[in-house]
C-alpha cells in the first residue's frame, strides 16, 4: 500500500510555513493531510506557529505566549520567506481547521506544550471535534507525553502520535500507553521497528523526508505516512 503523504506545515518547501496559503497550495497539490504547530497566545487563543517567539517567521518579535491574537494578527508571515508573499498573516487553529470543511484535509496537529494546562487541551479538542473531517478524525502529535495525556483526558476519541528522533523509544511509550501512531525521524526507522510497530497495530510515520528518489524504498519498507516539506514532488514521485 502507498503510504500518506502529509506537508509539513503545509507545502512550506515552496511557501511561508505555517500559513493559510501553504496550507491551501498543499490541497492543491493533492495532500490528503497536513501538519502544522501550535502555541498559545497571551488571551489563551491556539495559534500555528513553530517556534515560541515569532521573530523568525514574521516581522514581529517576542513569544507566543506574551503576544494577543490581536497582535498576532497584525504581523506579516510571508516576507521572510519571499517579498512576493507579504501580507501573509499568522493563522489561528480555528482558521486553519476550516479549511477542512471546503476540501475534506485531515491535519495532524502538533502541540508543543499547554501552559494552560486542560484548559488548553479542551480548547483543542473541542476544535477538532467542530471542524472534523468527514468519515476520520484529525490527529494530535506531540514530542511531550504529558500534553497527549492531556488531550485524552480532555477527549479519548482524538488519535494521538508521540514525536521522537529514536523509533525503539517511541514504540515502547506507544505501547504502554496505546497510541495508535509513532512519529520518528527517518534516520531512526528500521525494518526490523516498523514490523515491531505494526505487530502491535501501531501505525508508523516518518519526518521530515524531502527526496522524491527516496519514496519508493519507504514504501517497500511500508512506512504508513511520510511527511515532507515538498508535497508535490513527494506525490508525483
Amino acid at each position: 500500500m502507498q503510504p500518506i503523504i502529509e506537508a509539513h506545515r503545509g507545502y512550506s518547501g515552496r511557501y511561508p510555513e505555517n500559513t493559510l496559503l501553504a496550507f491551501r497550495k498543499a490541497i492543491e497539490a493533492g495532500a490528503t493531510s497536513i501538519e502544522l504547530d501550535v502555541h498559545v497566545s497571551s488571551d489563551s487563543e491556539l495559534i500555528v506557529i513553530h517556534d515560541a517567539t515569532v521573530d523568525r517567521t514574521s516581522n514581529g518579535q517576542g513569544a507566543v505566549a506574551e503576544l494577543s491574537t490581536a497582535q498576532i494578527a497584525k504581523l506579516d508571515a510571508g516576507s521572510w520567506k519571499n517579498p512576493a508573499f507579504a501580507g501573509e498573516k499568522i493563522p489561528t487553529l480555528e482558521e486553519t481547521l476550516a479549511l477542512t470543511l471546503e476540501s475534506n484535509v485531515c491535519f495532524n496537529v502538533e502541540v508543543k506544550k499547554f501552559a494552560g494546562g486542560q484548559r488548553d487541551a479542551k480548547q483543542l479538542t473541542a476544535l477538532l471535534q467542530r471542524y472534523a473531517p468527514r468519515g476520520s478524525s484529525h490527529i494530535v502529535s506531540s514530542f511531550d507525553l504529558d500534553a497527549l495525556l492531556q488531550v485524552r483526558q480532555a477527549d479519548a476519541t482524538i488519535p494521538l502520535a508521540l514525536l521522537g528522533s529514536q523509533g525503539d523509544h517511541l514504540l515502547a511509550e506507544a505501547v504502554k500507553h496505546h497510541f495508535p501512531w509513532i512519529h520518528c525521524s527517518y534516520r531512526g526507522i528500521s525494518r526490523d521497528l516498523l514490523y515491531a510497530a505494526h505487530q502491535q497495530a501501531i501505525k508508523v510515520m516518518i519526518w521530515t523526508f524531502d527526496q522524491p528518489a527516496g519514496r519508493q524504498h519507504y514504501t517497500r519498507l511500508g512506512i504508513d505516512k511520510i511527511c515532507t516539506n515538498y508535497i508535490a514532488e513527494l506525490i508525483q514521485a
